[in-house]
């Protein structure tokens, strides 16, 4: 069980990040689909850049600015050639994933995998005292940096968007853009700030994956993690702590699914489905829910125009 638990916190963690760069875009009325690409561009350059410099330090923060960078392309696109969020995304997304199988085999020499033993990785953190604490100690202690970092962000991001003017602005752009504007709020720079808000947490996505939590970098190796947060957030309607309670269950269906093929015996193939079936449960259950909600308020409209 205590290895279960562990293992949960560590799968969840880049999910936790993901989530929570995409939900200060949610916020801000900008259904963010480009998780992944973000991911994925910052976990090649997380590992290219550790590899050529032997530094965890220089591999996160190009890392970081690969996957900002990319966020300001697609705010870019957006905002500045009008190009449909959803549109814009999809374009970002391809451009990453292209962009990264081409790095991987021209610059590193690999199709499809780049691991080496010169990759720099992070080292487990012993936390004093909670170490020895019987079944919290093996739970809570010895993660990598980057997973304390992805749960303590979630309350600084609760308390950025409902204890600071900031968070009021954003929330207010999302709720009523036309207002906000009319009330003197720069709903682009609100956009703006966000997106690439959503670019740095998932840069610390990304560096996880290729740095923390396996060492090496693969294609498409974030594994659809992007929508999986996207449904995280919907289903969790925009709360941050909810928000990452469904992505540690989500977690929970990813690590069942590793450790359960050796236990029941059932082909791994069909386990690792499990995140994915979670997944859509999660979203039918929004859809049901928020159907029943309107049906109660008398708020369908049907335009038969």
């Amino acid at each position: 069980m205590e290895e279960l638990v562990f293992s949960t916190l560590r799968i969840s963690a880049p999910l936790v990040l993901a989530a929570l760069g995409g939900l200060l875009t949610f916020k801000a009325g900008i259904l963010n689909i480009a998780l992944d690409g973000f991911m994925i561009i910052a976990a090649f350059a997380a590992v290219a850049v550790a590899y050529a410099t032997g530094s965890l330090t220089l591999g996160v923060l190009a890392a970081v600015a690969c996957s900002v960078a990319l966020a300001a392309l697609l705010v870019l696109f957006n905002l500045r050639f009008k190009a449909h969020i959803f549109i814009a995304g999809i374009a970002v997304t391809f451009i990453a994933y292209g962009l990264t199988a081409l790095l991987l085999a021209s610059v590193l020499g690999q199709d499809g995998i780049f691991t080496s033993s010169d990759i720099p990785t992070f080292p487990q953190i012993d936390i004093p005292f909670v170490r020895d604490i019987p079944f919290i100690g093996p739970i809570v202690s010895g993660h990598t940096l980057l997973v304390y970092v992805a749960y303590l962000l979630v309350p600084a991001v609760s308390w950025l968007l409902y204890k600071t003017q900031w968070g009021l602005r954003v929330r207010f752009v999302g709720e009523a853009e036309e207002a906000a504007a009319a009330a003197g709020v720069n709903v682009n720079r609100i956009k703006i700030d966000t997106m690439l808000a959503s670019g740095f947490f998932c840069g610390l996505a990304g560096a996880y994956l290729s740095l923390g939590y396996v060492t090496l970098f693969a294609k498409q190796m974030t594994n659809d993690r992007g929508l999986i947060a996207i449904a995280a957030i919907i289903f969790a309607k925009g709360n941050p702590y909810a928000t990452a309670v469904v992505a540690l269950l989500f977690g929970a269906a990813s690590a069942l699914s590793i450790r359960l093929p050796s236990v029941t015996g059932i082909a791994p193939q069909i386990l690792q489905l499990t995140p994915y079936i979670v997944t859509v449960l999660a979203l039918v259950i929004v859809g049901i829910r928020t159907a029943s909600s309107r049906s109660r308020h008398g708020s369908w409209n049907f335009d038969i125009s």
